[in-house]
């Protein structure tokens, strides 16, 4: 494995993670904060695409969206 592919496997591991953690924590206030700054991190330092930076945006997003639905009024 040459170091790109160690960047990227421990960036996605580090942003799984962090994703784990918010699901843990929502209702919380700034649940997602960190989820979503390694999310950007990783992107801004290249070691996810583009691609991958949408796919874990909008994954955070479709977690809130159900969590936000299972509590509706």
């Amino acid at each position: 494995m040459n170091v790109a592919q160690l960047d990227h496997q421990t960036a996605v591991n580090w942003i799984e993670g962090e994703i784990s953690n918010m699901i843990s924590d929502l209702g919380k206030p700034n649940a997602s904060a960190a989820a979503t700054s390694c999310v950007t991190l990783a992107f801004m330092l290249r070691v996810i695409d583009e691609t991958e930076h949408r796919h874990y945006r909008a994954r955070i997003d479709q977690i809130y969206a159900s969590y936000n639905a299972s509590h509706a009024a």
